[in-house]
């Protein structure tokens, strides 16, 4: 069965205007196991990608409201699911979740805030 996740994205700045060109790519992702040990010792995050959906040039301000759907049986209760979020704008991530976002299981819901980091390019 689909079932969806209601949220929003917000930046400290919400009146912050995206540029024309740009994606919002939101992620539902497994972070039960997330630390894999690489070859020289040190851990990689890595994620199992449940849903992601992309849109682009739909929102132009923030706060930005979406809508993911996932399947019911792509879930575990025993598992640990987070939201992430990067907004990429002429190829470059512009915004990034830097924390978790917990949902659907261990008492976490369907619907979340999510708070994104501006990407100071150089």
């Amino acid at each position: 069965m689909v079932r969806r996740i209601e949220g929003t994205i917000f930046y400290d700045k919400n009146n912050e205007v995206l540029n024309d060109n740009h994606k919002i790519l939101i992620y539902l992702d497994d972070i039960t196991l997330t630390d894999v040990a690489s070859q020289d010792g040190s851990y990689v995050r890595k994620f199992h990608t449940i849903s992601k959906k992309i849109l682009e040039n739909q929102a132009r301000t923030f706060p930005i409201e979406f809508i993911l759907e996932y399947d019911e049986k792509d879930i575990e209760k025993t598992s640990n699911y987070s939201i992430r979020v990067r907004i990429v704008a002429d190829g470059k991530t512009r915004f990034i979740t830097s924390s978790n976002n917990p949902v659907l299981t261990k008492g976490y819901g369907d619907m979340v805030d999510i708070k994104v980091e501006k990407i100071d390019l150089m």
